[in-house]
């Protein structure tokens, strides 16, 4: 099998995996936040530090599901680029303007998704005291290294991306000078 048909063949796959996440972040999302309070101590402990109860009302579940959809959003936005830019490469085309156009979207998706991170922590925290008693609810903010990771993979896609275009352009030149 040649290597592009290799390509072609693993993009297949890699593009049904994308679809799968578009479907199962978010429902698992919703899911997880509807059914918190039946969840085992071990999954739902971390979440209820400096929460009054060890059960959440279903305002405060809607909350932090919705401060949760915030990086899910972000990811589906890549798992939307990725599907596309399989989808280039099943069809062969490897380096074309719209390829370029999909890892400009991605390495954008990434730095979405470190911001929205960066949001989300602070809203879903918030969201999780927002029942506790006046005087004990709580905001956090934080950086870790999934935020860091993500904005400098972020970077590095886009750097690839206008390298990619350079190329594309250069090569586009030397094809039409004479």
């Amino acid at each position: 099998m040649s290597n592009l048909g290799k390509i072609r063949t693993v993009s297949k796959t890699f593009r049904g995996l994308c679809t799968l996440g578009l479907v199962a972040l978010p429902l698992g999302t919703v899911l997880f936040w509807a059914g918190f309070n039946a969840l085992p101590q071990t999954m739902s402990a971390p979440f209820l530090i400096n929460v009054a109860t060890p059960t959440l009302g279903w305002e405060a579940r809607a909350m932090a599901c919705a401060a949760s959809m915030l990086p899910v959003g972000a990811l589906c936005y890549g798992f939307v680029c990725l599907r596309r830019l399989f989808g280039l490469y099943m069809e062969g085309r490897i380096f074309s303007p719209a390829n370029v156009a999909c890892y400009h979207r991605l390495g954008r998706s990434l730095l979405f998704w470190a911001a929205a991170q960066f949001l989300g922590g602070p809203l879903l925290t918030l969201a999780l005291t927002s029942a506790n008693p006046p005087g004990q609810h709580m905001i956090t903010i934080g950086v870790g290294s999934g935020e860091l990771t993500a904005l400098f993979l972020g970077g590095v896609v886009l750097l690839v991306s206008w390298v990619m275009d350079e190329g594309r352009r250069l090569e586009e030149d030397q094809l039409l000078t004479i």
